[in-house]
C-alpha cells in the first residue's frame, strides 16, 4: 500500500493498517455532493462519507496533500478544510473546526 508524500510522490506504507484510528464515527449517505472552491473555482464533488472533523469526497482533481480548500454543503455555511490523503479518485478532507452532524 502507499500513500502520497508532501510533494504529491508516492510513499510506500510497510503494512496495511489493521485498525480504524479514526476519532469519530463516518456517516455514508447523509450528504450527496457538496460544491469544493478549489484554487478559487467551484467544483461540485460527490460525498462518499462525512463526519464532524472531515469528508471523503470524490473528484478528479488532483491538489497538493495539506493544500486549502472551501466546502460547501446544502443548508450550511462553507467551511474550510485541507486535503488529508488522495487516492483512486477520491479525496480525504481534514475541517478547519469540528461541524456539527445532524
Amino acid at each position: 500500500m502507499a500513500t502520497r508524500a508532501l510533494n504529491g510522490s508516492m510513499v510506500s506504507r510497510t503494512q496495511p493498517r489493521i485498525v480504524d484510528q479514526r476519532s469519530e464515527p463516518r456517516h455514508e449517505g447523509l450528504v450527496d455532493a457538496a460544491i469544493l472552491m478549489f484554487r478559487g473555482v467551484p467544483h461540485l464533488v460527490g460525498v462518499v462519507n462525512i463526519s464532524s472533523r472531515g469528508a471523503m469526497i470524490e473528484s478528479d482533481l488532483e491538489p497538493r496533500l495539506g493544500e486549502s480548500v472551501m466546502v460547501r454543503f446544502t443548508g450550511c455555511s462553507p467551511i474550510y478544510a485541507f486535503v488529508r490523503w488522495i487516492r483512486d479518485g477520491r479525496l480525504g478532507l481534514n475541517f478547519g473546526g469540528e461541524m456539527i452532524i445532524g
